[in-house]
């Protein structure tokens, strides 16, 4: 087994007898040696942790941490029915990865827990000719056309230099593409803004997290704020729709620090807020924040972790009451995700995307908010 709770958990994770071995960290070294080991062969194993005579083994970290650029491509041609994937005639979105970690640790992200810092190695990126690379392979496997691709990642946009890098070979590769990515108000200014507009850059996600200055300093995360008015201002002028994001429930967070919050996102321009209760992330020190105070209480099997932070099972890490968070949460929500869809919508026709828009009238945040709600209704 691998992800999230092979990292977070080893032991917890091994002690359920149908586990035999989990990988905690990059897998892609660490798990063919596991399969050496499993084949008979004497394997050095390393990064793993594993069931050996009736005990439970968790060993180092490996010292081979994966380079990018070596990687093979992704085996899109191993996919059944690749079209089901880009399901539009026309403007799908390929999904590529073309960094891996995090520079940065905020204080509520899986990327500043013990076992990811130990394991995964340091923040990397990969040529962003890979990313042409990719989209050419998969473009030949589907009969429709992808001229959208989607960066999906923790932080793409790390600095100028980088950006620039980016966007040239976007330009270079001559197939007019559009792109959304995700990056740090602190790591953006007016010249990658224009810069990436320029280049076809349609879409960005940044943090805001909090309007208090406590506790972005708690949570290592400091936002100029009103830098990031100005930035968020000159994205959309330039034709870029800005999702910020936000989390209500900090640790230690008071009645008048969600107020701020609230107060600042009136304030910056977007497209979409997207507003999230707290949820304790495992070995994160926002986590050790909870435990310490006794705000949580840790599931003793894997199971448990299943329902951990699920809608309907939030819990309260605050100091704020329970009824005015949640309450203030969903109330915003509800707001936040009204004025979305129809920022969305405008969007989809700005860029052609009409399938989308179609869509959208039946499958959106309300419906699946709706239809996750019936569902646990019916467990």
């Amino acid at each position: 087994m691998g992800g999230t709770s092979s990292n977070h958990f080893p032991e917890q994770t091994l002690a359920e007898n149908y586990i035999d071995a989990v990988v905690i960290g990059e897998g892609e070294y660490t798990f063919k040696k596991l399969l050496e080991h499993f084949l008979g062969k004497k394997t050095p194993l390393e990064g793993v942790g594993i069931k050996l005579n009736g005990k439970i083994n968790i060993l180092p970290a490996s010292k081979k941490s994966v380079n990018l650029d070596s990687l093979p491509l992704p085996a899109w041609d191993l996919l059944e029915d690749v079209d089901r994937y880009f399901p539009n005639k026309k403007h799908n979105a390929l999904p590529i990865s073309t960094t891996r970690g995090c520079a940065f640790k905020c204080g509520f992200c899986h990327n500043s827990n013990e076992n990811v810092k130990k394991y995964l190695g340091c923040y990397r990126i990969a040529n962003p000719q890979r990313a042409i690379e990719e989209y050419k392979m998969v473009q030949k496997l589907t009969k429709n056309k992808i001229d959208i691709i989607d960066v999906g990642e923790d932080l793409h946009l790390v600095s100028e230099d980088y950006a620039k890098r980016f966007c040239d070979t976007i330009v270079n590769s001559g197939l007019n593409l559009k792109w959304s990515t995700a990056a740090r108000y602190q790591t953006l200014n007016e010249e990658i803004v224009k810069m990436i507009a320029r280049s076809g850059c349609i879409k960005i996600l940044l943090g805001v997290e909090s309007g208090s200055k406590r506790i972005q300093e708690m949570n290592n995360k400091i936002v100029d704020l009103d830098k990031a008015k100005k930035i968020a201002k000159l994205l959309r002028k330039n034709g870029i729709f800005v999702t910020n994001s936000y989390i209500l429930g900090h640790p230690t967070e008071t009645l008048g620090e969600m107020n701020r919050t609230l107060k600042f996102i009136k304030e910056i321009p977007a497209d979409e807020n997207l507003i999230q209760l707290y949820r304790p992330m495992p070995g994160t020190p926002y986590f050790k924040i909870c435990s310490e105070k006794e705000k949580i209480n840790l599931p003793d099997r894997l199971a448990g972790w299943a329902g951990f932070g699920v809608l309907g099972q939030d819990v309260n890490v605050s100091e704020i009451p329970k009824s005015i968070l949640f309450s203030t949460y969903f109330k915003t929500n509800a707001i936040e995700q009204t004025k979305f869809w129809f920022n969305q919508q405008r969007f989809f026709v700005r860029h052609g995307l009409f399938e989308d828009f179609a869509k959208s009238f039946i499958y959106n945040r309300f419906t699946f908010k709706l239809r996750e709600y019936l569902n646990l209704r019916k467990k």
